[in-house]
């Protein structure tokens, strides 16, 4: 395998010379594809272990899993042909496709996809409790795998058997991984069974990927494909108005400027990262009553204006969120998808919490002016955006008479402040795995627990979820959680950040865009 070559680099340019000088010509374009990418300059392309975003999406058309999620999120057999809960449920049995090979020509069997759990396993530095040395970062992108599968073996060469932590439906989600051969789980650029196979790799200046025309599915119409590695997203959206590219993926909220533009696409993309304002319970002014309620931590509910966060600060580089499950899929509880945003509400529960506003502008109760709240908040590097979503949100408290101020500290300081509980409010994010299970941060002993919320419905409602094997089951769990969810606000839902997908031309019918997945369907484009 050549790691730098020029000749992918010498077609594409004369085919861009041709296009310029024969607008014609532009119908047989469709056979290549250009994109732009943020990778480091010591990217090595080892898929078991990136965290470099737009690099995944690019290796995604390398590698498959033995699931893959459809539109609706909904996980369907990829490498695999046919699955089968056993045992109650605590066993997952999965016979391959007999009809797949890797780009080397050798055919897949149960032994590869051992390999690479075993590879991957190693990775995580995980004892038998699950316990790491390694920092989350340095365990592979895909260390939750194992939260749900417990153990694996070949029983032939075409079926494996998986020992489940939980006799739960969505440990199909954690089978999304890439399956590499066993004689190259360990190597870079190892071979795949996807779309596309690897036609050459130069650092920090592009990968190159050519059809694979073997493809057990089909023949992909798009015939080569350069991801150009830029230092960072400016530089590459810099690249797509300079023409240098066909696609550009980003989650810069300058990409804010292309939204309505004639001369190019722009698709939103969701990530799985939540945006969310923490309330803690603990707070003298937000303990709960004998039932669980408290008005103060209400009206700041009805208080925030979420459109407006998503429009004036990250200029509508976000999705509204009202629960933990992202509008649009397969589990996602539509009647409690709703607009919550009612300042006078938000002002008649702060009197009937006994807050009452003075001529001074401030609410008093029992003769004690309200404190202000601090709203802690920390940044993500280069960037003062959350910051920025936090000073909103402090003068939308203050529109209802709630004192807020706003205090930026390091990530590491405000993590500190939420496991001690020394905060009232906090705006930060939570990044959810590729499965949707938000009982992380909901059950009593969850480890994203920083609210302090206790359910005992909300702990049955997350054990029924765990312990449901169908889809039907699965999905009926997750809509009562919801609801759940919708009754006793844990914290607030704010907001999903977005990312975009800029492109000069459609060339996916893909109707979920999804960071990770970002050139999804490109395979099956054809102009």
């Amino acid at each position: 395998m050549r790691t730098s070559f020029a000749h992918p680099r010498r077609l594409l340019a004369a085919l861009l010379i041709t296009l310029l000088l024969c607008p014609a010509a532009a119908s047989a374009a469709s056979s290549y594809l250009t994109c732009a990418i943020v990778a480091t300059d010591d990217l090595e392309l080892r898929p078991l272990e990136l965290n470099q975003r737009d690099v995944v999406s690019v290796l995604d058309l390398v590698y498959e899993g033995l699931f893959a999620m459809d539109d609706n999120y909904m996980p369907q057999p990829e490498l695999a042909y046919s699955y089968e809960f056993i045992s109650d449920g605590r066993r997952l049995r999965v016979v391959l496709r007999d009809d797949v090979k890797f780009h080397n020509g050798d055919p897949l069997t149960a032994g590869d996809v051992v390999a690479t759990l075993d590879y991957m396993f190693e990775l995580t530095g995980f004892d038998s409790d699950l316990n790491s040395e390694y920092d989350l970062a340095d365990r592979g992108l895909y260390y939750s795998t194992f939260y749900s599968i417990k153990s694996w073996e070949a029983e032939d060469e075409r079926t494996l058997l998986f020992n489940l932590r939980r006799a739960c439906y969505g440990s199909l989600y954690a089978l999304t991984f890439p399956i590499l051969p066993a004689s190259e789980v360990s190597n870079a650029m190892p071979s795949g069974t996807g779309p596309y196979a690897y036609d050459g790799y130069e650092h920090g200046s592009a990968i190159w990927l050519k059809a694979n025309r073997t493809w057990w599915k089909r023949v992909p119409q798009v015939t080569n494909i350069r991801a150009s590695i830029y230092k960072d997203s400016e530089a590459a959206l810099n690249a797509f108005d300079t023409q240098s590219v066909d696609v550009a993926m980003t989650r810069s909220i300058n990409a804010s400027r292309y939204s309505g533009s004639l001369n190019s696409f722009s698709l939103s993309a969701r990530t799985r990262q939540l945006e969310v304002l923490l309330m803690n319970r603990a707070y003298k002014y937000l303990k709960s009553d004998d039932n669980g309620k408290n008005l103060v931590r209400e009206a700041i509910s009805y208080a925030i204006n979420r459109s407006e966060l998503i429009s004036s600060v990250y200029q509508g580089m976000a999705t509204v969120a009202y629960t933990p499950i992202p509008a649009g899929t397969w589990l996602s509880n539509e009647s409690t998808i709703r607009d919550v945003y009612d300042p006078l509400m938000a002002e008649s529960l702060l009197d009937q919490a006994g807050w009452k506003m003075a001529d001074d502008g401030k609410r008093y109760k029992d003769g004690k002016a309200m404190e202000s709240f601090r709203i802690l908040v920390y940044d993500e590097p280069g960037s003062t955006v959350r910051t920025n979503a936090a000073n909103k949100i402090a003068e939308q408290l203050k529109a209802v008479g709630i004192p807020a101020y706003v205090a930026t500290w390091s990530r590491a300081d405000v993590l500190t402040k939420l496991r001690s509980g020394d905060y009232s409010l906090a705006l930060c994010a939570f990044n959810f795995d590729v499965g949707p299970d938000p009982g992380f941060t909901l059950t009593s002993t969850a480890s994203c627990n920083y609210t302090r919320y206790r359910s005992d419905d909300m702990n049955s409602l997350l054990t029924q979820l765990r312990s449901s094997v169908t889809a039907a089951d699965y999905q009926n769990a997750m809509s009562l959680i919801q609801d759940q969810f919708e009754q006793d606000v844990p914290y607030i839902c704010l907001y999903w950040r977005a990312g975009a997908l800029l492109s000069r031309s459609a060339f996916t019918d893909a109707r979920d865009i999804r960071e990770l997945e970002l050139l999804r369907g490109v395979e099956s484009y054809s102009n």
